[in-house]
């Protein structure tokens, strides 16, 4: 299990996207809310964002609070496209920098809050059934978030729509496993300078965890495992699919 924080809108620093709340990412790592899985988010964190239309992140294995460069390095990077996760290890032999969340592919961002269960050799070998082998060779970790995002790459290469590959990728965990909680944040860009932000918050046969979104003004969009402060957040809806493109918003069911 995770926290995530996704944004999309005018240049912001990092610190002020991230941390600059009263329940900011670091908050979402030592005092959790609504997180029913686990106590802390403890097992290292990620942030991912756009800056001069190139994908930046940085990563590390501890915790979030144990970081002294954090402050530093939200404080001096700015960008309209951001990922931050805070992150619990669903199973305790998945550690380290390589299991460490937000993904980056080409111009994809991925981050995952949840889990598939009864993540086993058989169930892991289902799911890279669907992979050509060029992609499963790229998967460093052990995850099933690294695995599902590597779907939604192989989809995307076929579709050329990442709406609709993030969609098949759903349908795809959905025949392969008893129950799984499947809230992406999934961000990407173009050379011509186009943003997009997707989110899902997905349980089959289990609840899934927890989202918000929030229009701040000038078109801010966040989202959010958990409200970070107290303005006006709205809860997404079990099994739906939010799509922000540049300041359009849109909201699906699944």
């Amino acid at each position: 299990m995770c926290r995530h924080i996704g944004y999309i809108g005018k240049k912001k620093s990092l610190y002020s996207i991230l941390l600059e709340h009263d329940h900011s990412l670091i908050k979402l790592a030592y005092k959790p809310k609504e997180m029913n899985e686990a106590i802390l988010n403890a097992d290292g964190f990620g942030i991912g964002w756009l800056k001069n239309n190139c994908l930046g992140v940085y990563k590390n294995d501890l915790p979030i609070w144990n970081d002294l460069n954090l402050n530093y390095i939200t404080k001096s990077i700015s960008s309209e496209l951001v990922i931050g996760n805070v992150r619990s290890a669903t199973i305790s032999e998945n550690l380290g920098f390589t299991n460490t969340h937000p993904f980056q592919f080409d111009n994809l961002l991925f981050s995952h809050n949840g889990f598939i269960s009864k993540f086993t050799d058989d169930t892991r070998h289902a799911l890279k059934r669907f992979l050509d082998a060029s992609y499963i060779n790229k998967i460093k970790g052990r995850t099933d978030s690294e695995l599902i995002f590597y779907l939604i790459i192989q989809y995307l290469k076929n579709t050329n729509d990442l709406k609709e590959s993030i969609k098949k990728s759903i349908d795809v965990i959905k025949e392969n496993s008893e129950s799984s909680m499947l809230n992406f944040l999934v961000a990407t860009h173009d050379k011509k300078g186009n943003k997009k932000l997707y989110a899902t918050k997905v349980g089959i046969n289990i609840k899934p965890p927890s989202l918000y979104y929030n229009l701040e003004k000038d078109n801010n969009y966040i989202i959010s495992s958990e409200k970070l402060n107290n303005n006006n957040w709205k809860t997404i809806k079990n099994n739906n699919l939010i799509e922000i493109v540049n300041n359009s918003f849109k909201i699906q069911s699944l």
